[in-house]
């Protein structure tokens, strides 16, 4: 095996991670519904795009645009494989983990 290929194993995943933290802090703290295992998604979007502002807030404009096209095209994306895998009846998408 490369060193690349054990690097990538032993890496985690951040999409992983990044589910991992929301559903803890929801746990931890739960959406204003006050319901258990219930996730406030607008506060969620919300985290997110205050995230992606943040992180692309020191670039161009011309840079922070082509991000947040890539963005949007990678929601698109994945929202098209989730939807044709619950079409499917696939229990988990791929891309879910």
């Amino acid at each position: 095996m490369s060193m690349e290929q054990e690097e990538d194993q032993e890496r985690p995943c951040l999409h992983c991670l990044i589910v991992e933290v929301i559903d803890d802090f929801f746990a931890e703290h739960p959406a204003t519904t006050g319901e258990r295992d219930t996730i406030d998604t607008a506060e969620v979007m919300d985290a997110v795009a205050k995230t992606v502002a943040e992180l692309t807030s020191g670039q161009d404009g011309a840079v922070r645009q082509k991000m947040i096209e890539q963005l949007t095209h990678g929601i698109m994306d994945y929202d098209a494989e989730f939807r044709r895998d619950d079409l499917a009846g696939a229990s988990i998408s791929g891309a879910r983990h």
